[in-house]
């Protein structure tokens, strides 16, 4: 870009490229030291401390407050399975009589690994085998008049969708059945999500509260804290570093860039050194006794002299660095 200006004006000598080029890479480089270099902040406010991840151990759940006010939602998650526990139990979801939220429920006994995602009235489910010990992304969603569940970003099915229950809210570490609760999983979550038409509208990350070192999911969309409400306590996981980033961080990534700049600037002089051979038209002119056409050359400065495809002079004085 920099040789067809540098073609079409003819009015940039090697020098004013080099210095325009130049700082426009030590810009670019600016902005990626101020970016990799600067401190990483915390997601969560003072006060809480954010873990990797919390763990159930067949007795807590977390009531979100979520209620689904449209057909169009989507449950993000990541959890890992602790342990097996009997039939009948949900990760996370809602049902009130027929109508259900998005639920991921266990079906079967004891020892066996088959969960159903069920969307709408009468439970249409979508069955899949959550192993042990294993982290596992999931994302079910309703869209128009299908529903879709996901398992490590590999899709299993679809499905009509019908009518979500929008009288119970979301629970996690189990599912909100009726008026109460539908069993309990023993897993680990790492974060859980809930986007109702495409707003996000719950982004639980595990958390420890300082003041008490109560565990549970702070909400970052709604500000809240939300705890264990069922018996006995969640496990903490690992806390999350928070790092200040530093040069040492980004060694590899900012000599790439230096690399970069460096074969930059070989390319922009053998680029414009070429050009200028090639035409033979550019003198470099240093004598404040020759007569010029205008005053565009101040005095005592090096100056290039341009003659165009008219074979008119032109003057324009060279930018020490």
């Amino acid at each position: 870009k920099e040789k067809l200006k540098y073609r079409e004006s003819k009015k940039l000598s090697k020098k004013h490229i080099f210095l325009r080029v130049f700082s426009k890479i030590t810009i670019s480089v600016c902005v990626f030291c101020a970016f990799f270099i600067s401190p990483v902040f915390a997601i969560l406010p003072a006060g809480f401390t954010e873990l990797e991840y919390i763990e159930s151990t067949g007795t807590q759940y977390i009531d979100t407050g979520y209620i689904w006010t449209t057909d169009n939602a989507i449950v993000e998650t990541e959890v890992y399975r602790t342990e097996d526990v009997t039939s009948g139990h949900g990760i996370y979801g809602n049902q009130k009589g027929t109508q259900h939220g998005l639920t991921l429920y266990k079906f079967g006994s004891s020892g066996t690994s088959t969960y159903g995602a069920q969307f709408g009235e009468n439970g249409t489910t979508i069955s899949t085998n959550l192993s042990l010990q294993t982290w596992y992304t999931l994302a079910q969603i309703t869209d128009g008049n299908t529903i879709r569940f996901s398992v490590n970003q590999v899709e299993q099915s679809q499905s009509i969708k019908k009518t979500l229950d929008k009288t119970n809210s979301v629970y996690l570490f189990t599912s909100h059945y009726n008026t109460g609760t539908d069993g309990y999983a023993k897993i680990r979550c790492k974060y859980f999500k809930l986007i109702d038409d495409g707003t996000l509208v719950r982004n639980l990350v595990p958390a420890k509260r300082n003041s008490d070192g109560e565990i549970g999911m702070y909400d970052t969309v709604s500000g809240t804290f939300f705890t264990n409400q069922g018996t006995g306590e969640f496990i903490a996981g690992p806390v999350v570093e928070i790092k200040i980033a530093t040069t040492k961080m980004v060694d590899e990534e900012f000599a790439a860039a230096e690399a970069k700049l460096a074969t930059t600037v070989q390319t922009i002089e053998s680029v414009v050194s070429r050009t200028i051979t090639q035409t033979g038209q550019i003198q470099v002119l240093q004598d404040t006794k020759q007569t010029r056409p205008d005053e565009s050359c101040p005095a005592n400065m090096k100056c290039l002299l341009v003659q165009d495809e008219n074979g008119t002079p032109h003057w324009y004085p060279i930018i020490e660095p």
